[in-house]
């Protein structure tokens, strides 16, 4: 494996000699010394040293390391006057309006095909860099770790390879990340879930790892790490992202452990997708809290036991589908959110399509499920958090003294 990808970076990575050298050696990132594929015109008089640098990363980009452009997005990248060329956005220094540098690159659904160049490293102002749905290959450049203003990177629908990009854990300004639809593989680094990110998309990669217990730490607004390999644990910190996470999606992630009462915590949360997974158990009865969700589906697993009442009862809840379970209880009240055959192929009696008898008698015939049997960790940042949130909601609180008096007693 490790051959293949070798080629596959030395076929995406192959250049043709240049003029003047660009010393990229004293960066650390393996590169060493590169020959730029450009010469500067020494009569041309750029109003930065940035935008210099600029020109020598863009159009080394563009002779060297863009192999077609069949829409011809970089047909005018022309001379000097590098914020003119298309696709590329220049605005004044945050602490120095009066120098101009490049602050954007979106050269997004150009199908071009290429690799990105380590002189990329050279547009050290970029806030956003936007190369979705293109045919970009190889793996990152350690030199775009001088990015330290980059916020946005979308480098979704590639052809990148090899190992998680660790270089985007250098990159101190970055809010948004999406690298979904490539071929990246192995694990993703815990330290990525400590990093303070609005948006993960990690989905449609070759990811094979545990989500780690540091996972809830992230303050992702949106998380989306779908159609990769996750074994194990759907982890208990899951519940520390309550005041942030809106939307999370595990399809198809090879989850297999019971689903955790602390995602109950999640308020904010309005989508919450486990489906195609082979999590066991019970709906734990503290989804309930999840009270803003509109959109639920445990589809395709292998929970059992009732839905509960006051999951139905959510008051923005859609779309709850749960078919492809083994589940023999279903409330009426789940009527209004369940779509049509949403609740297919489970043991419910009385409901149209679900399996056969004879499928749900060996089904529980089997021993029950343990759910402590997974060694799942529990959230122990918070000790007793779940507990001291569903009694709050119950009508009491918690007073200094730590024992709990319902609302209307007076003070210990």
């Amino acid at each position: 494996m490790k051959g293949a990808v070798f080629l596959l970076v030395v076929v995406c990575s192959a250049v043709a000699g240049g003029a003047a050298a660009l010393d990229l050696s004293g960066d650390g990132g393996g590169e060493g010394t590169r020959t730029a594929a450009v010469a500067v015109d020494p009569s041309w008089r750029f109003p930065s040293r940035r935008l210099r640098d600029a020109y020598v990363a863009l159009q080394t980009w563009k002779q060297q390391a863009i192999f077609s452009d069949p829409k011809n997005l970089t047909a005018d990248w022309l001379g000097p006057d590098v914020c003119n060329y298309t696709g590329v956005f220049c605005a004044p220094l945050p602490w120095d309006r009066r120098v101009l540098a490049v602050a954007g690159v979106d050269l997004n659904h150009g199908d071009i095909a290429g690799y990105l160049p380590p002189e990329l490293g050279l547009l050290a102002d970029l806030a956003l860099l936007h190369l979705n749905s293109n045919r970009f290959c190889g793996i990152l450049p350690s030199t775009l770790r001088r990015l330290h203003l980059l916020h946005e990177l979308d480098l979704s629908n590639n052809r990148f390879v090899g190992p998680f990009p660790n270089v985007v854990l250098a990159m101190p300004a970055l809010r948004f990340l999406d690298l979904r639809f490539n071929d990246f593989e192995g694990g993703v680094p815990s330290q990525l879930f400590d990093k303070p990110l609005d948006a993960i998309f990690l989905n449609h990669n070759r990811f094979r790892f545990q989500l780690p217990d540091n996972f809830g730490n992230s303050p992702v607004s949106v998380i989306v790490v779908a159609h990769n390999s996750f074994s194990g644990c759907l982890p208990a910190s899951l519940g520390n992202m309550s005041g942030t996470l809106n939307e999370i999606l595990l399809i198809n992630t090879g989850l297999n452990s019971c689903l955790p009462p602390d995602i109950g915590l999640l308020r904010e949360v309005t989508v919450f997708d486990v489906s195609f997974n082979q999590l066991v158990g019970p709906l734990p009865s503290e989804v309930a809290g999840m009270r803003k969700v509109e959109q639920l589906d445990i589809a395709h697993n292998l929970l059992t036991g009732t839905i509960p009442q006051a999951v139905c009862e959510l008051p923005h809840l859609k779309n709850f589908t749960f078919a492809y379970n083994f589940f023999t209880g279903e409330p009426p009240a789940c009527a209004r959110a369940v779509p049509q055959d949403g609740d297919r192929r489970n043991c419910l009696p009385n409901r149209p399509a679900q399996r056969t008898p004879q499928q749900c008698a060996a089904f529980y015939a089997l021993p029950p499920v343990n759910c402590d049997a997974f060694h799942c960790k529990p959230n122990i940042s918070d000790p007793g958090r779940i507990v001291q949130e569903a009694m709050l909601k119950s009508g009491f609180r918690l007073v200094q003294c730590n024992t709990l008096q319902q609302t209307r007693s007076t003070e210990c």
